[in-house]
């Protein structure tokens, strides 16, 4: 079975594991391949033991280490929603180290979204009410572009 970008596969939580890093879930791919999931970034998944889930190959890197994102419960690329503003963030790139900003927001529906789109051209205050379209769902965090303000 090759594995590529952006193919989707359904994956059965086999058990949960304690490593020194953390906290993973075993998946047993369709294709009877095992993989691992760290679990801290799908808290709000309520992923459990025995269930099927679908996931998306996010990227596969040069040592053949395959990252999964599992399908958000909730959202999907293109949907819109209205999020609240918390306030900027800076963050560092794994790779280049470079820093950027992002705004964190809150939904109705979840706690982990950001907005990165755009930032240098928003004038919002925190607390304040946006539309947003999700453009990206990575590590189970919604990455947004503004609409409009709500």
């Amino acid at each position: 079975m090759e594995l590529q970008e952006g193919n989707i596969f359904k994956f059965k939580v086999e058990k949960l594991i304690a490593l020194p890093d953390g906290e993973y879930f075993i998946l047993l791919a369709e294709y009877n391949q095992k993989y691992l999931l760290p679990a801290k970034y799908y808290s709000e998944y309520n992923i459990k033991i025995g269930q099927e889930i679908i996931c998306t190959i996010d990227r596969v890197n040069c040592n053949g280490k395959v990252f999964l994102e599992p399908k958000h419960p909730l959202y999907s690329v293109g949907d819109k929603d209205v999020f609240s503003i918390l306030g900027y963030e800076e963050r560092i790139k794994h790779k280049t180290k470079e820093k950027y900003q992002i705004l964190n927001v809150i939904g109705v529906k979840t706690n982990c979204a950001i907005i990165i789109e755009n930032l240098n051209d928003l004038q919002y205050s925190q607390n304040e009410n946006v539309l947003c379209e999700v453009v990206k769902i990575k590590k189970g965090e919604l990455q947004l572009k503004v609409i409009s303000k709500a």
